[in-house]
């Protein structure tokens, strides 16, 4: 879900959220994860929900007769190790492909480890998420700017106000402080970081081959991003979407709004047996998506009808309810509303407003 979830929203979203700590231990949630068998060599490390703006994207493991492909290693080196030493439990066979599902850093920061362990392999994304990799993510694994947005954040608890004056609550501050633990934590982790980049690029389908079994590539259209890529497992009807949908609340910096729409009919066209998503809990159906879906259409027409009455976006964002959706999505958890608010609502108003005034031009 990081946006990095920090993700494209950038380091400034270190101080303007922050989450509900669960009892997983010392360090930041994200760097957990539970293996999860989701079809005949098929195995998924699923990330928890996290509890602050960190975290990791999820990982899947397909195992063929002469290989691995393995999609979307995160973002943590120390986590990578982890799920490279389950894959080696799994099988003796080489880790052969790594896939990137798209360029926010909890999908790919840790591909490094994967060269490291297995020289060989082939890092595969599509050709936009690959310039973007090069260029607009490095500032997102950059240490010294997530120390800087840390220190920053250090001296708004101190303050105890935000960025108006006006005071934080205390129970919010307990947040921020929860915030705080895993980002100078994520600090150390960056520092290990050898960015790899990908050898092979695609822009509409590729095929890979483990021995006999087949899996597939592709781009549908854009998104959550310019360049998300799909992978299907056809044997099994397994389908990673990436961030194309991400459970519990979706996230849309940086999104093509009007698009998404048309990119989830093509995604759930797939007959699928089960689902594995960018972040969230496997499924085997399309209800999850649909609901996605259905969310970014509401954002469209709301947006849409308030750019027809000329409103300003500031106007646009009080008149948008997607209230429903959000009831819907966050069942109540305070923590799951502020990443309802801040990593879907704000920036999809902001995208809706632009994609209807271009629109109307």
């Amino acid at each position: 879900m990081d946006i990095q979830r920090v993700k494209a929203a950038g380091v400034a979203a270190v101080l303007t959220v922050a989450a509900v700590r669960s009892s997983f231990g010392a360090g930041p949630v994200a760097k957990n994860y539970e293996k999860v068998n989701v079809a005949n060599g098929v195995v998924a490390f699923l990330s928890p929900e996290p509890m602050t703006p960190l975290v990791n994207g999820n990982c899947v493991a397909v195992i063929g007769d002469d290989g691995v492909l393995v999609v979307d290693p995160g973002q943590f080196p120390s986590v990578a190790r982890r799920v490279i030493g389950e894959i080696r439990q799994l099988t003796d066979k080489p880790v052969r492909y790594v896939v990137n599902t798209h360029w926010h850093p909890d999908h790919w920061a840790a591909n490094g480890e994967y060269r490291k362990a297995y020289p060989g392999v082939v890092v595969v994304s599509t050709s936009y998420t690959s310039t973007m990799m090069r260029t607009k993510a490095l500032q997102f694994i950059d240490p010294k700017a997530i120390e800087s947005g840390v220190d920053g954040l250090q001296q708004v608890l101190k303050a105890g106000t935000r960025k108006d004056g006006s005071q934080i609550p205390e129970g919010f501050k307990r947040y921020l402080a929860d915030e705080f633990t895993d980002y100078t934590d994520f600090v150390g982790e960056l520092k290990e970081v050898t960015p790899a980049f990908p050898d092979v690029t695609f822009d509409r389908d590729l095929t890979l081959h483990l021995g006999n079994r087949e899996v597939k590539v592709m781009w549908l259209g854009r998104g959550n991003t310019g360049g998300d890529a799909v992978i299907y497992v056809p044997d099994v009807k397994v389908v990673m979407t990436g961030d194309l949908v991400v459970a519990p609340t979706p996230y849309a910096i940086g999104s093509f709004l009007g698009e998404w729409v048309v990119t989830l009919d093509k995604l759930m066209a797939f007959d699928a047996a089960t689902i594995v998503p960018g972040h969230g809990p496997v499924m085997h159906d399309w209800t999850y998506a649909r609901s996605v879906q259905a969310l970014l259409r509401a954002v469209l027409a709301q947006t849409k009808d308030a750019v027809g009455q000329g409103l300003s976006l500031e106007d646009t964002r009080t008149k948008v309810d997607l209230g429903t959706f959000s009831a819907r999505m966050c069942g109540g958890s305070e923590r799951r509303e502020i990443a309802f608010r801040e990593f879907f609502t704000k920036p999809a108003v902001e995208r809706a407003y632009t994609e209807a005034k271009l629109e109307g031009e």
